[in-house]
């Protein structure tokens, strides 16, 4: 098979179109031009054209597939996708042995892309949490029962700061509360579905949820119990039936924005596949009054001009409700820090030890000016004190 310059690729399919990059893309440009075709195709985002988005997402998967990998591009630049296909070039004739970069002679041991690649570079790309690719992209009970939105899972807390949870961010309407989602734009949220398969076995994928918690639940810690709905296979009805549970989440004081807990197998049980796991991913409510760096806590107190001027003590309020009275023996100047130490947050892998507390003051200035006579007697106080 004769060497093929880039504009004869046509004759087969163009991978570097598919994706819309030029033949020169590095990495970076690829998983970027994949990144954005796969969120606009994904079946899940598509449900009014789902038949036209698998095959769209299927072909964009399989670009990336061959472009990412040096082998493979380097046969595909050379001979196009029917060479790619074939294993390379074709020996001479009569010659034996395999062909170029280890593919078996004549097609045999060629390159092939099928649904489940498709679903792995996925994953592998956005993470596991994102889940199938819903139906129609596999035969069997597999594929399809997945669909837009993914698993239904209602969570509903005991205590404060909780909420229902809905569906998906792409179909199905949600249970009440603040939909499954992810903070990043770019990678919204997939329910765990059926994916590609014909019913074959995978590892679990996961489902995050966000479990919010206030800055004040995290210092002292809290129980959570949540209520669950699952879909669970029947086995008997061959249908999935909505089941129920409660978990319960002891929340560890000093946690942490990020810190995922997981419930291995409380997610969607469905066919052939292992159940999900439910993974819970705290995300701090924004506080009015007190920020957290770390495992330290920062708190903005205003204070009168003559308590900046004098040395006097200060009541703080703590996030716990106790009242700290700080003494002050020095002069205050607007974006002053004051650190207390071991007033911050409980640090969660060191028992029984705190970070800091810092304040930042701003001082209250009078509103009116001072007239000469005020000024004078002003300056006359200060005196050397300047």
């Amino acid at each position: 098979m004769p060497k093929r310059k880039r504009e004869d690729l046509s004759m087969g399919k163009n991978y570097y179109d598919i994706l819309g990059v030029p033949k020169t893309t590095d990495e970076d440009e690829l998983k970027k031009a994949y990144r954005k075709l796969a969120m606009k195709w994904h079946p899940d985002k598509n449900q009014d054209k789902v038949e036209e988005a698998t095959k769209k997402f299927k072909e964009i998967s399989e670009a990336y597939d061959v472009l990412s990998d040096k082998q493979k591009r380097q046969i595909y630049d050379q001979y196009g996708e029917e060479g790619l296909k074939m294993g390379g070039a074709p020996p001479p004739p009569g010659a034996d042995g395999a062909g170029p970069a280890g593919f078996a002679p004549g097609g045999g041991g060629g390159y092939s892309f099928s649904e489940d690649q498709a679903q792995r570079i996925f994953e592998e790309l956005f993470g596991r949490g994102f889940g199938g690719l819903g139906g129609g992209m596999g035969g069997g009970l597999g594929g399809g029962m997945g669909g837009a939105g993914g698993p239904r899972v209602r969570v509903f807390s005991s205590g404060p700061g909780g909420g229902g949870l809905g569906g998906g961010m792409f179909g199905g309407s949600g249970f009440g509360g603040q939909g499954i989602h992810s903070d990043d734009d770019e990678m919204p949220f997939f329910g765990g579905g059926g994916g590609f398969g014909g019913g074959q076995q995978r590892p679990p994928r996961t489902v995050e949820v966000p479990l919010k918690l206030t800055l004040k639940e995290l210092y002292t810690g809290t129980t959570k119990r949540l209520k669950i709905t699952r879909r669970v296979y029947n086995k008997q009805t061959k249908n999935l039936e909505p089941k129920e549970d409660v978990i319960t989440i002891n929340v560890q004081p000093g946690w942490k924005d990020g810190t995922r807990i997981t419930f291995s197998g409380k997610g969607d049980e469905l066919p052939g596949q292992p159940p999900q796991d439910l993974v819970f991913i705290v995300r701090q409510i924004p506080d009015n009054q007190y920020q957290r760096d770390g495992d330290d806590l920062i708190e903005h107190v205003r204070i009168k001009l003559t308590d900046a001027l004098s040395e006097t003590k200060i009541d703080v309020p703590h996030l716990d409700g106790r009242i700290l009275r700080v003494p002050l023996k020095e002069v205050v100047t607007p974006g002053y820090v004051r650190v207390v130490k071991g007033e911050g947050m409980p640090k969660s892998k060191q028992p029984g030890q705190k970070g800091d507390l810092r304040i930042v003051f701003d001082v209250q200035f009078p509103k009116k000016q001072l007239n000469s006579s005020e000024r004078e007697v002003l300056e006359d106080l200060l005196g050397n004190k300047w």
